[in-house]
């Protein structure tokens, strides 16, 4: 009954944003966040460098190219942003900007090495090892949700609901924002009859275990990537994880 609505002639509606017969993992997703329009930012990492125009809400330019983007925000002053096909974590309490162009990963420093005091080291850095041996269920909706256990340095074991019995290991890596927040990045397909899409093969989500909340997308096969946000649920003492050592209970 809770799923329903009555409209006013006393008929049931169906509540969508409840039933997640419709919106699936991606029923959860904060709103947009528009406030990186108009803003630049040249980033440096040794003797590379990359440069990000947000132009308007939809529109941004990397290197000069124009690509439609979407930005969701997890704390005062870091953004999860997609590029296209492509991702940026832009994180301005930090002055840093980590940016996926397919496989390649920058970490970028936002200034110029002409400044007065810019350090050319970016505050992100590769975690991966740091992730092994935590796990966590994050819940993406309605009765949907995806378990990560995270086995070894490289190698995370994947169950998506319904069917979390279906479980497939995929190499990840995982790059440190700050403590204890980050961005994890898992390869590998779907089974079919899943809350994912059928042609995923890609989970690129910054995951923050203080709040413990998670914005991202889910990716492949040429689909426009599928935006999620959603809140941690960590694995009980029945089950086969712990959780990670930076978390209290």
């Amino acid at each position: 009954m809770f799923n329903y609505v009555f409209d006013e002639d006393g008929v049931y509606i169906r509540n969508l944003s409840n039933s997640a017969e419709h919106h699936g993992i991606g029923q959860y997703r904060f709103p947009h966040n528009y406030e990186l329009v108009g803003s630049g930012y040249t980033i440096y990492e040794g003797d590379r460098k990359h440069h990000l125009s947000f132009i308007r809400k939809d529109y941004m330019e990397l290197d000069g190219k124009g690509c439609e983007y979407e930005a969701l925000k997890i704390a005062a002053k870091i953004y999860f942003v997609r590029l296209g096909f492509n991702v940026a974590v832009v994180d301005l309490e930090q002055s840093s900007i980590t940016l996926i162009v397919g496989e390649t990963y920058f970490y970028g420093k936002i200034g110029s090495p002409a400044s007065s005091g810019f350090s050319e080291k970016s505050a992100h850095s590769d975690a991966r090892d740091e992730m092994a041996g935590t796990a966590v269920a994050w819940v993406l909706g309605c009765q949907r949700y995806v378990v990560h256990e995270f086995l070894e340095d490289g190698k995370c074991r994947v169950r998506w609901s319904p069917k979390e019995e279906e479980m497939n290991d995929h190499p990840y890596c995982a790059t440190k924002i700050k403590e204890p927040m980050y961005l994890v990045d898992i390869k590998g397909t779907v089974p079919y009859y899943v809350c994912a899409p059928v042609l995923t093969n890609r989970f690129i989500a910054l995951q923050d275990y203080d709040r413990m909340l998670t914005v991202g997308c889910v990716m492949g096969g040429g689909m426009i990537p599928t935006m999620i946000s959603g809140y941690a649920r960590f694995l009980g003492e029945e089950s086969i994880t712990d959780t990670p050592s930076w978390i209290t209970t």
